[in-house]
């Protein structure tokens, strides 16, 4: 099968900032490890075709159409990096909105978001009641420049599935094989219809929480369709990286998602400049970075 390291693509755009702000309690991340490492290996992502039928039936599929950009089945290396123990919270935001007033809600140009930046916010103060909650709303591009602040950047899309899993049995879900349910993950399910506080269920075998449901979560890479048409426009993917407008890639399925999204092999895609109720974001850093 064809083998890919996709230690290559890390985003060119991580810059650091050499600014590591101190967390306040009132901050919405409470006392745990702000980040958990995530040894590198290689591993099988992907879907084989021979499978989607069987993944359309046991999630309640209607359609295998859903599960296309999976295919194919193939080998990718990962290196060894860090990534945030939660997503991002609307007090974590807002501590980045007052050290860096130009992304506030009323600071943002209008042409760069779909109007609806913060749409949950008062001018640039978050809501009081949802400081624990992730952060949504926000545009791709936000979201690069808080992990910037943070001398961090936003995790590959094959990153973000190999924290997911636990690093052993490749499990259907980051909890495991056992279907969701409303006592392991914030799903359509539970009917809340919005956010919940961050780690407000178990976290995976990794330690690191919400790795499905609650929100979907915006990667460094962009969309090139299924990993078939991907694998075979690798030439492109810097050009591609470096266009803002893109769409990128979003995994993990939210608050809304059926039991296919949570799926941690599951692919979206999301407009950069989309800023809505479901997507948010959590940081990573390279091993080596420090």
């Amino acid at each position: 099968m064809p083998r890919i390291s996709y230690r290559a693509l890390l985003p060119f755009w991580f810059v650091t900032c050499g600014c590591e702000p101190s967390l306040p309690p009132d901050s919405g991340l409470a006392p745990r490890a702000e980040m958990q490492l995530v040894p590198g290996a290689s591993f099988t992502t992907g879907t084989s075709a021979s499978d989607l039928e069987k993944i359309r039936k046991s999630t309640g599929l209607t359609s295998v159409r859903p599960l296309l950009p999976e295919i194919f089945s193939h080998e990718v290396t990962v290196a060894s990096f860090y990534i945030d123990t939660t997503d991002v919270t609307n007090g974590q935001f807002a501590l980045f909105v007052t050290a860096i007033p130009d992304w506030g809600k009323t600071k943002v140009d209008p042409s760069v978001h779909n109007g609806r930046y913060l749409e949950h916010w008062t001018d640039d103060a978050s809501p009081l009641d949802l400081l624990d909650h992730p952060v949504t709303f926000v545009t791709w591009q936000s979201a690069v420049a808080y992990c910037n602040w943070r001398d961090k950047r936003l995790p590959t899309e094959i990153e973000f599935e190999w924290a997911a899993q636990d690093g052993l049995t490749q499990a259907e879900y980051p909890w495991g094989n056992s279907p969701p349910d409303n006592h392991l993950v914030s799903w359509s399910g539970t009917g809340a219809g919005t956010t919940v506080p961050v780690a407000s269920y178990p976290p995976n075998a990794r330690g690191l929480f919400d790795m499905s449901g609650n929100i979907w979560h915006f990667t460094a890479d962009p969309w090139l369709g299924s990993y078939q048409e991907a694998l075979s426009n690798l030439a492109d993917d810097a050009i591609l990286a470096a266009d803002p407008t893109i769409r990128r890639v979003v995994k993990g399925g939210s608050w809304g998602a059926n039991a296919a999204n949570l799926r941690v092999r599951y692919r979206d895609s999301h407009r950069p400049y989309d800023a809505r109720e479901m997507v948010g974001f959590r940081c990573a850093k390279s091993a080596d970075a420090d």
